[in-house]
């Protein structure tokens, strides 16, 4: 066994190996503030809350130079004198003398202005003077058209003049001297456009401001009435629209087809060649007469070259017959209009019932005696308990809607006789002065609107 081997099952490093120190792992270290004792509690687990400690912030990591500003003259175009001022500008736009940015908001709106002879001529009104009418003008040029501050500062001796005054005013006289100016067929679409934003209806803006006037002015109650009509009303036509459509149902159980074509489209000859179109359609369908007899026979000219003995055999030979008979019935034979791949059995032709009805049409079945199975479904058979069944179904519609006006008339009446009858003390009244039954009532207040509005 060799030294390396011995080092080896002992572990020993080899010869000349320098003992290296591990480094000392370096745990985190203890913030200020906190106690030996309390840190080494918490452990690996970090600290449920931030611990403010007091420092300079850190500078902002740009890349960018600073900008340079300077302190810059200016002088504003908006003013009368030549008075300099200063601000802080970018170095930049101080060396390219850039016009004043905020310039383009000194904008002077365009008033139409008149003469004395277009007053004279256009612009005399009796209620307005033309030192008044000045008066109206100077102050639109002085507040720029904000007419609810030209009405506050508005004031003319012996005159009390409204929002609605100034301005039907203003825009009467306007339109009239733009108009006087500038015929409406020559105009330029910028006159135009001008002339069309100077329609004022002095009246509808009354009526509108007088209505929001009176939805501001309303008590809580009147908004509280007012939903439940809204409500109301919506259930109302709800109501009619279902009440619609039952009625259309009950017409197409009926067979109640109402015509939509016009006499005038059978004035020409196209109509007159569809109607007889339509006609011959119609009879083909219907048709159950042996097309045997409606057999023709051949023209004389190719009669005449046939010979004889072929001709008697022709006229000898039986007779094919293509369509139904009455002989049909006692042998069992049918006829159909649409053939359907394969075998099926016959009582699954017959139309199946709302599953509403279902119920409703075997009872009445039974008490008629007539069992909802068919026993033997024949032809007949079949056709007679569709017609049953669609007999049934139409009258059993018919009495819903006969209990449901029944039932709108006895409320009708019971209402009719309580308005004739004196208030009873649970009655009470809203601000408008109207009597409203409470508790039981309101089924029959319901009501009342579903009358009013049937």
């Amino acid at each position: 066994m060799s030294g390396a081997d011995i080092r080896d099952v002992f572990e020993l490093p080899p010869p000349g190996a320098v003992n290296k120190q591990k480094p000392k792992s370096q745990g985190e270290k203890r913030p200020e503030g906190i106690s030996r004792e309390l840190f080494s509690l918490l452990g690996e687990n970090s600290a449920p809350l931030a611990i403010y400690q007091k420092k300079f912030k850190e500078k902002p990591k740009s890349n960018q130079k600073a900008k340079n500003w300077v302190w810059h003259p200016f002088r504003n175009p908006s003013r009368g004198d030549d008075l300099a001022l200063h601000h802080w500008v970018l170095k930049s736009e101080a060396e390219s003398e850039a016009p004043y940015k905020f310039e383009k908001f000194n904008t002077i709106l365009f008033i139409q202005d008149y003469t004395d002879d277009e007053y004279r001529e256009l612009l005399e009104d009796e209620d307005w003077s033309k030192e008044e009418t000045d008066y109206l003008f100077k102050l639109c040029r002085e507040f720029d058209l904000r007419f609810f501050v030209i009405a506050d500062r508005y004031q003319w001796p012996g005159k009390n003049r409204t929002l609605e005054d100034l301005k039907d005013r203003f825009y009467a006289v306007s339109r009239k001297t733009l108009t006087a100016r500038n015929p409406i067929n020559g105009m330029t679409a910028a006159q135009s456009s001008l002339l069309n934003s100077m329609e004022y209806n002095k009246e509808q803006e009354v009526i509108r401001k007088n209505y929001l006037v009176g939805l501001a002015s309303r008590t809580p109650e009147e908004v509280a009435e007012e939903e439940a009509l809204f409500i109301e009303l919506k259930r109302i036509e709800s109501l009619q629209s279902k009440l619609l459509s039952d009625r259309e149902e009950v017409l197409k159980l009926l067979d109640e087809q109402k015509s939509t074509e016009d006499l005038q489209s059978f004035h020409t000859s196209a109509g007159v060649s569809g109607l007889i179109q339509d006609m011959v359609n119609a009879r083909r369908v219907t048709k159950t007469e042996d097309p045997a007899t409606n057999y023709s026979a051949p023209s004389s000219g190719v009669s005449s070259s046939v010979s004889t003995p072929a001709r008697s055999f022709a006229l000898n030979a039986p007779k094919v017959r293509y369509g139904p008979s009455p002989n049909d019935a006692k042998s069992g034979i049918s006829w159909h209009e649409k053939l359907h791949s394969g075998c099926f059995v016959r009582s699954q032709k017959i139309p199946a019932v709302k599953a509403s009805l279902v119920q409703k049409v075997h009872a009445t079945m039974n008490e008629l005696g007539v069992s909802s199975r068919l026993i033997m479904p024949t032809a007949k058979v079949s056709e007679k308990y569709v017609e049953l069944q669609n007999t049934i179904v139409i009258l059993l519609e018919l009495k819903r809607q006969l209990d449901r006006f029944s039932q709108e008339s006895d409320i009708q009446g019971r209402l009719n006789g309580s308005k004739k009858r004196p208030a009873s003390p649970d009655t009470i009244e809203d601000g408008r002065n109207k009597k409203l039954i409470t508790g039981s009532g309101d089924t029959s207040r319901r009501n009342v609107y579903n009358n009013d509005v049937l």
